[in-house]
């Protein structure tokens, strides 16, 4: 599941601003990885994130030049009435939810339609893992 939503980075380096993106956010106050995990699916696809793994507990974005850090969790949502524009209004948030069959998400990271790093990351670890 992705969501598809305007990139101001995107535009400003001159490329089409609408991506096809992991969901993400950050981690609130006191919250864990997988506290926000759970938070953000249900803000940003209206769905419920199930069985939630923490994959990597904190990897910089890029260590020669920001201090920020992703923790990568795995879990699994019902997608059957997934669909609409979903977020968090205060946040000025309109991501469309994209839902994507298995084959279909690898081939678009293998094929470099997948531009967005943790996206790619993720996308190669479930290229690898999946059942």
């Amino acid at each position: 599941m992705l969501g598809n939503e305007f990139r101001p980075g995107v535009i400003v380096a001159g490329d089409y601003p609408y991506r096809d993106n992991l969901i993400a956010g950050a981690i609130e106050g006191n919250e864990t990885a997988l506290q926000a995990a759970v938070r953000e699916m249900k803000e940003e696809t209206g769905l419920v994130l199930s069985d939630p793994v923490l994959i990597h507990s904190g990897a910089y974005v890029s260590s020669g030049g920001a201090s920020e850090k992703i923790s990568i969790v795995y879990g699994t949502a019902d997608t059957a009435h997934a669909g609409g524009v979903h977020g968090n209004p205060a946040e000025s948030e309109d991501i469309l939810t994209i839902v994507l069959p298995a084959k279909v998400f690898i081939d678009r990271v293998h094929g470099g339609e997948i531009n967005d790093l943790k996206t790619l990351v993720v996308g190669y670890w479930f290229a690898k893992h999946r059942a």
